[in-house]
């Protein structure tokens, strides 16, 4: 048991929280998510409670439910709703007292990327899996980052369309893919690029909305350092490469496992 996962929650959470109302439309949510680059709110009653959250996935399923076939159809419209439509219900949470390894059980639990943080029965912030990699940077854990990385990787051709893209995100239930050109990865494509996407037609290639800032770090590289690159740069995502190779991937939510797990 690694004891700096005991300390408190109030020592790595956010305070800074976007939040929104169950009245909020969720083109307001989709527009707040991409210019905080945030994967979730916290949606508040008419009296500032805490009833529920709602996610990129949560968006994400949404769209598709509302595309079209056609490919100059929109791949992702987001319809006239509001948050308290889309929300789900009793979102996650813990007090700021709570240790850090109580909050990544109910993160890995639950299968979620934040938890909310209250103080005195009201909201105060949010505890998410990228704080946690902070968390593990500062414990200078030495274990080699291939061992905490999930593999085989989710992939896809970067001549493939938008529409394959965000299909594949759902069905294999991941927030990211790693963009390839003949086999060697050269970028991602995330949740958060699928929803800036949403309006565009289904058959927009992909070389069009990814991203091709992709870091690779070489297997043996300690966890504390790789979890650096993690929270430092406030990404969710690392690929991890043997011999120049990509053989896995390390998220956010892999470090919460970690935290979870010590």
């Amino acid at each position: 048991m690694h004891f700096h996962f005991d300390e408190p929650v109030v020592a790595y959470m956010t305070r800074d929280l976007e939040i929104a109302h169950v009245d909020t439309p969720v083109e307001h949510i989709a527009r707040a998510m991409q210019a905080r680059a945030i994967s979730g709110l916290p949606i508040l009653d008419a009296k500032g409670n805490l009833v529920g959250v709602v996610t990129r996935t949560d968006l994400i399923k949404l769209g598709l439910l509302q595309a079209g076939r056609r490919p100059t159809h929109s791949v992702m419209p987001l319809p006239h709703r509001r948050a308290s439509d889309v929300m789900t219900h009793g979102a996650a949470e813990v007090t700021s007292a709570m240790s850090l390894r109580y909050a990544a059980r109910m993160m890995i639990d639950n299968e979620i990327h934040r938890v909310f943080v209250t103080e005195g029965g009201k909201l105060a912030g949010v505890i998410c899996a990228v704080d946690l990699a902070v968390a593990v940077r500062d414990a200078k854990l030495t274990a080699p980052v291939s061992s905490v990385m999930t593999s085989p990787i989710v992939t896809i051709d970067i001549h493939q369309p938008l529409s394959a893209a965000i299909d594949l995100l759902d069905r294999a239930h991941v927030t990211g893919l790693i963009v390839t050109d003949e086999a060697q990865p050269i970028g991602m494509f995330t949740q958060t690029d699928a929803l800036a996407s949403r309006d565009l037609p289904r058959s927009t290639p992909i070389e069009a909305t990814y991203d091709a800032a992709v870091i690779c770090l070489p297997a043996e590289m300690k966890l504390h350092r790789a979890a650096a690159h993690v929270s430092d740069l406030r990404v969710r995502r690392v690929v991890v490469c043997k011999a120049r190779d990509p053989i896995g991937i390390v998220s956010a939510t892999d470090f919460a496992r970690l935290v979870a797990m010590s």
